[in-house]
């Protein structure tokens, strides 16, 4: 049936209505049915350019049927990722990362979201509507309640799609023979020129098939190999467990340092496979010089408790460990994760843990207990609910720390301050965590106790920060990255952005979106001051003249990015002139579609 919304039929519904009568009449002769289903429930993402308290531009809406689509632009209820490109990994604050991509991977993924549809069905088709920068799908996963795994449905390369045309990803699924409500999309943004935005979804699938009964599936010599070589019993083999054979190479006459040279670029998955095919061939991908660095979470839905304990002696040198994504549905339980780091991680440097559902309190305190030479700690949307107050405060006690990442997790203002006191971090990142109410206090004791060691401070949507916070800034006479942005309640006219610029001259990075005071003073302040400055975002501000944006750029000969999205009217018209006269500068100016001025 045709659906109307205020009595008229939408493009998109009707041609929905007509995709699923034809997949229903094409099943009905088989005796099944096809019925199609939106997103019914967010389960949890990596990122999202809103914030927790609001709408706009969060993963929440991709929930329900799509409110843009076949529009597009820039649009504040679609679900947004906060980054894009390649500019979040050219500064100091970035953790470097060069993981060696698995053969059957195209593309790493960099952001995920996961959720769930209203019943479940056995998956034919999904479509997915994309309303701006399109192109950055590049997985497509739903979960086997049966197996307790993740199987991938689809994965390919990241499109090249004209960015302000909207576009419907479409995915025809084949394989999976049992039923779910449980879906997971990654995307790959690097290659994007700005933000990508998702709208929503539709997924069809059968609903009732022959024989169908609780617990019932297909043998299994009919189930897609990606289900069944993934077993989950203890006693059975996991992805990292190795079978040798007798057979020798002429290997073995090498050197030790040539062989791990050889081997060092093989990913983890072929060092495995490697390491089954004779003796020689074991001892060399047991080698733990080919550890020191690993990264699992290309991995996330493959590894578990017996994969890292297959790992486990390889480990011996371990210094970097990048489990995020990993450990969902119980796959990583807290007890063992424990007694993982007691054993593996004395000599740990750097530690990934983002939306890692295990880490809880006494995780925390094993990290601190057990990695006494931890320098970076991640741990963004990391948010179980026994992850409390006293959890966080254990980062304290964590003395080497330089680097640490809190996005979007619930710590609290006592945990900060505490946080903030011990340690002489030089990277705090705390951008959209809505459970710090003293934001100001907590800035002012940044400016004091570490004023002369913090290089990245990032306060993104801390939308209580006030000009006496900033003032506090300015004392870090250091900072080469600042994220103010959607730090609303800033007042730039009384002079304290101005103070910030000028007691701050090794900027490189300043985001101060949404702060509509920004003006030809700071613009002004910046190009006397910063001559170092790649990346300045004034989205959203239009007090600035065209006057003052060229000075900006004819004085900042670094600059690499310069974001003037809902610009005033002025400098709207002289974007082009802009790009051609500042070639070098990659100048972002998005409008949403049929707006015309402001924000």
């Amino acid at each position: 049936m045709l659906r109307r919304s205020g009595g008229i039929f939408k493009p998109v519904e009707v041609e929905e209505d007509t995709i699923l009568y034809k997949m229903d009449n094409a099943a009905s002769k088989k005796g099944r049915s096809v019925i199609s289903l939106r997103a019914s429930e967010v389960v949890d993402f990596s990122s999202q350019y809103g914030s927790n308290d609001s709408l706009s531009y969060t993963a929440q809406n991709i929930v329900g049927p799509p409110t843009v689509y076949p529009d597009t632009g820039d649009n504040a209820y679609s679900f947004q990722l906060r980054t894009y490109g390649e500019w979040w990994e050219k500064l100091p604050s970035n953790l470097k990362s060069s993981p060696i991509l698995p053969h059957t991977t195209p593309a790493e993924s960099q952001d995920f979201i996961e959720f769930r549809v209203e019943k479940r069905v056995v998956p034919l088709l999904l479509r997915v509507y994309e309303v701006y920068n399109p192109g950055a799908i590049v997985k497509v996963l739903c979960y086997c309640y049966d197996t307790e795994r993740w199987v991938v449905m689809w994965k390919g390369e990241p499109q090249v799609l004209p960015p302000e045309e909207s576009h419907c990803f479409s995915v025809e699924v084949e394989g999976i023979d049992f039923m779910t409500d449980f879906y997971r999309l990654e995307f790959h943004h690097k290659h994007l020129d700005y933000f990508c935005e998702v709208d929503g979804l539709i997924l069809y699938g059968e609903c009732k098939f022959c024989n169908y009964f609780p617990g019932y599936n297909l043998p299994k010599s009919t189930r897609k190999e990606s289900i069944q070589k993934y077993p989950t019993n203890s006693g059975q083999k996991t992805i990292f467990k190795d079978e040798t054979s007798q057979n020798s190479t002429c290997l073995d006459v090498l050197p030790s340092e040539v062989t791990s040279f050889i081997f060092s670029f093989l990913d983890i998955q072929s060092l495995c496979s490697a390491s089954k095919t004779s003796k020689i061939f074991q001892k060399i991908c047991y080698d733990p010089t080919l550890y020191k660095d690993l990264n699992l979470q290309l991995y996330w839905h493959l590894v578990d408790v017996n994969a890292l304990k297959s790992l486990q002696p390889r480990l011996s040198l371990l210094r970097k460990l990048n489990i995020s994504w990993c450990g969902g549905q119980g796959r990583i339980t807290t007890s063992y994760f424990i007694e993982f780091l007691e054993v593996n991680c004395q000599n740990l440097t750097s530690l990934r843990l983002a939306n890692c559902p295990f880490v809880n309190d006494d995780c925390l305190k094993a990290v601190a207990n057990y990695c006494p030479h931890l320098k970076a700690l991640d741990m963004r949307c990391c948010h179980a609910k026994d992850l409390t107050q006293g959890g966080f405060r254990y980062i304290s006690q964590i003395s080497k720390l330089i680097y640490l990442d809190l996005y979007r997790t619930k710590i609290d203002d006592k945990s900060l301050n505490a946080i903030v006191k011990s340690l002489k971090l030089e990277h705090l990142l705390f951008g959209g965590c809505t459970d710090l109410h003293s934001i100001n206090d907590i800035v002012v004791a940044i400016g004091k106790y570490l004023k002369s060691s913090l290089r990245t401070l990032d306060v993104w949507r801390a939308t209580e920060l006030r000009c006496a916070a900033v003032y506090a800034i300015a004392e870090c006479n250091n900072l080469v990255e600042l994220d103010m942005g959607w730090c609303y309640q800033i007042d730039a006219s009384c002079g304290c952005i101005k103070h910030l610029i000028a007691h701050c001259p090794k900027l490189k990075k300043l985001f101060l979106t949404a702060i509509r005071t920004v003006s030809n003073n700071e613009l002004n302040a910046i190009a006397l001051h910063c001559p170092d400055m790649e990346q300045l975002d004034i989205l959203g501000t239009n007090e600035y003249t065209l006057i003052g944006l060229r000075n900006l750029l004819q004085k900042c000969k670094k600059m690499k990015l310069l974001d003037i999205s809902y610009a005033a009217p002025e400098v709207k018209l002289n974007v082009s002139n802009l790009r051609t006269m500042f070639s070098d500068v990659n100048i972002k100016c998005s409008l949403p579609r049929n707006v015309d001025e402001g924000f």
